[in-house]
């Protein structure tokens, strides 16, 4: 009885479940559904209408049919899978192509209605793309070439039958392949390029001769943010060649002119996009959206509102990228290291200071250590300033930085292995060995510098030319000279040959790892040689230290049996 009972309920609510599904399908489809119905229909009586065009100019052998008198090919291929993804996909081939009677397509060539023999953008565009007309007969392109007697349309770099917008692809890099196809087709093609300017193809890849990571540049960034006269989607307006500035701080910057170029579709523009475009009438709504529309003022004009809300995410650009928490950790280590040192400079001051009555001088510093040195100084402070002038776009013009950094990196790497050989060779590296009762003997040099400095006590480990280095000193070299500068010379040569780097390592972006590291051991550097500088004073006089530095020459303090 249970069991039929239990049986019949479910039999219950699943007829009720299924009546009230039913029920809440609509009869009749709403008005999205009618729309997107509507033009799947159309988009079908398009491809039908086409098949007869796309018989002959689908077959891509279609171009060594057809010549000119002069025996020049045609290029009347259409690619039917790129036609159909374009923007006018969905439109009649006759709908630009007109025909100058029914009779017009049953032979060829075929006989169109005027010249040209397709139909200006501007028939179905004139007031929907009236600003970039406007841009684009500013453009040098423009004047240029209409200047010559020829002529300048939207399919001059616009191919009608291919072209997509990038608002239709998260793909950020074949979004920026497509924009600079455009630029490409004719400044790197004989035949475009002829066909505009009537002169012999110029090799434009040799006029970016200034550009560091040049086929990175290629691929990442747009021709016409650095050609066109303004940012955003104001790109039409390309500028002569002399009066382009070659400002490399306009993208290595934490505000980057990259975040507000157009690489991906931006949609809450499309809002107010269209007032004050004559295409309908707005005044009312201009009225009542003013302080909208104020504020987005200084923003992209075009339909086409353009940003790359995502193109730096786990990315690295010299300049723009930055982790914050590494920013700020090392500031605050800065911070904390000089509160520490004026403390321990007033314990010095107040407390005793330690006779050096005792000892003689002698050669303390070979002249190659001596050398290698000083070059090293002026190498780091090199490095570290042009660093941090890309790092932070600050100090100096990005481009002397980066052309500093780059000269003097290679001389660093140079100089630290020939330090490695001449200390190997000459038997200097054991200066950096650990000896017996080293645990014990850090510990007394610790108590030293904490307390033992300011009562008077000389440094327990001594100072003789067999033993130039305190055991702090020693870690202290150990951790810079064998490990830091090894990882800072190989994430620099990976970043500055990034192009061969891996996309992922330990499923990070490589380029992001890579240079973390390097601005990460770059700021520990910087904390050594603040370090280092203080710690250079604590002699028996104040400039003792710089002074054995310079003429090798030092007081020999033997620590107490």
């Amino acid at each position: 009885m249970v069991k039929r009972a239990f049986a019949l309920c479910i039999t219950c609510s699943l007829i009720a479940f299924w009546c009230c599904t039913a029920l809440a399908v609509p009869t009749e489809p709403d008005e999205t559904a009618k729309f997107y119905a509507k033009a799947k229909t159309l988009q079908q009586n398009a491809d039908i209408a086409n098949e007869r065009c796309m018989s002959c100019h689908g077959d891509s052998s279609i171009n060594d049919k057809w010549r000119t008198d002069r025996g020049r090919k045609l290029q009347l291929y259409v690619d039917p899978v790129a036609y159909r993804n374009s923007v006018h996909g969905g439109q009649q081939c006759q709908s630009c192509h007109l025909g100058k009677n029914e009779a017009a397509f049953d032979t060829a060539p075929h006989q169109f209605k005027g010249k040209p023999a397709e139909k200006e953008c501007s028939t179905c565009h004139g007031k929907f793309f009236e600003d970039i007309y406007n841009q684009t007969h500013e453009s040098y392109h423009y004047k240029a070439i209409v200047k010559k007697g020829k002529e300048f349309t939207c399919s001059s770099c616009h191919d009608a039958h291919v072209f997509t917008l990038p608002s239709r692809t998260e793909d950020i890099p074949a979004n920026i392949e497509q924009a600079n196809k455009a630029c490409i087709q004719c400044h790197s093609d004989l035949r475009g390029y002829e066909k505009l300017t009537d002169k012999k193809l110029l090799d434009q890849d040799m006029s970016h001769w200034f550009l560091p990571n040049k086929k990175q540049h290629f691929a990442s960034v747009r021709c016409v943010d650095c050609h066109g006269m303004m940012g955003g989607t104001v790109v039409h307006t390309i500028e002569p060649v002399e009066n382009i500035k070659v400002d490399c701080g306009r993208c290595h910057t934490e505000k980057t002119a990259i975040t507000s170029t157009l690489y991906k579709y931006r949609s809450e523009q499309r809002a107010f996009s269209l007032l004050n475009k004559n295409v309908f009438d707005d005044s009312e709504l201009v009225k009542k959206n003013k302080d909208a529309i104020a504020e987005r003022k200084d923003r992209a004009d075009s339909p086409f509102g353009f940003m790359n809300a995502g193109l730096l995410k786990n990315e690295y650009v010299i300049g723009i990228t930055q982790s914050t928490m590494l920013n700020e950790g090392f500031f605050s280590a800065v911070i904390a290291l000089l509160l520490v040192i004026a403390a321990h400079t007033a314990a010095r001051v107040l407390g005793t200071r330690a006779v050096y009555g005792h000892g003689k001088e002698e050669l303390m510093f070979p002249t190659a250590i001596r050398v290698w040195h000083w070059l090293n100084v002026l190498l780091f402070a090199a490095l570290i300033v042009s660093g941090f002038a890309m790092h932070y776009s600050s100090i100096m013009g990005f481009k002397a930085a980066q052309y500093i950094h780059n000269l003097f990196a290679p001389a660093l790497v140079v100089l630290w292995i020939w330090q490695v050989l001449y200390l190997a060779a000459s038997g200097q590296i054991k200066q950096y060995a650990p000896g017996k009762g080293f645990i014990g003997a850090l510990l007394k040099q610790t108590r030293y510098y904490v307390w033992g400095m300011f009562k008077g006590e000389h440094s327990p480990a001594g100072h003789s030319v067999d033993n130039r280095l305190n055991p702090l000193q020693k870690v202290a070299y150990v951790s810079v000279f064998f490990v830091a500068l090894p990882v800072l010379i190989l994430s620099g040569l990976a970043l500055m040959f990034s192009a061969h780097l891996p996309e992922v390592i330990m499923g990070y972006d490589a380029k992001w790892l890579v240079s973390t590291v390097h601005v990460g051991v770059s700021f520990f550097l910087v904390l050594f040689v603040v370090v280092h500088l203080y710690l250079c004073t604590t002699g028996h006089s104040v400039f003792a230290l710089i002074k054995s530095m310079v003429t090798g020459k030092a007081i020999t303090h033997h620590p107490k049996k």
